[in-house]
């Protein structure tokens, strides 16, 4: 599958798991606490396999090389924002607003992956090295997700 496609799939459930998380009513806590531990883990492994498999590719080519530096820096600052959030109690109003900023940076940065990045990667790669890197993504993505899973049950 294209790369692109399946970065795109993620993303839609990243929106997803970041809708639950909105909600600031008492009862919303667990599903807040719960919803973040989840989009952390996922949002983590798809940023570790974005950057392992996608980001060197852009990088090697003069045309996308600014847009693979990008990313990764886009992945620094919601990394950072995640440990920030992760220090803070999540019934606490701090914790809500800085949320709302995540998920606008995460927003920002998951639509540029999907039109500006997505755009430009298509006119200068062959469809099939796409497919490759899809494959090559899917594989990384589930690999390190699992990885996260074990290291936190220890």
């Amino acid at each position: 599958m294209d790369i692109f496609k399946e970065i795109k799939k993620e993303h839609d459930e990243f929106k997803k798991i970041a809708e639950k998380i909105s909600p600031t009513s008492e009862r919303a806590i667990k599903t807040r606490t719960d919803s973040f531990a989840k989009l952390k883990l996922e949002l983590t492994a798809h940023h570790e396999a974005e950057e392992e498999v996608l980001v060197p590719v852009l990088k090697e080519n003069k045309a996308t090389r600014q847009m693979g530096i990008e990313i990764v820096e886009e992945h620094n600052i919601l990394k950072k924002l995640m440990e920030e959030l992760e220090s803070l109690s999540v019934d606490d109003e701090t914790w809500i607003v800085k949320f709302k900023v995540f998920n606008e940076i995460m927003e920002k940065h998951t639509d540029e992956e999907e039109h500006e990045i997505s755009k430009k990667t298509h006119e200068e790669f062959e469809q099939k090295r796409l497919d490759e890197l899809g494959d090559l993504f899917e594989a990384e993505d589930k690999k390190i997700e699992k990885q996260l899973k074990q290291k936190k049950q220890e």
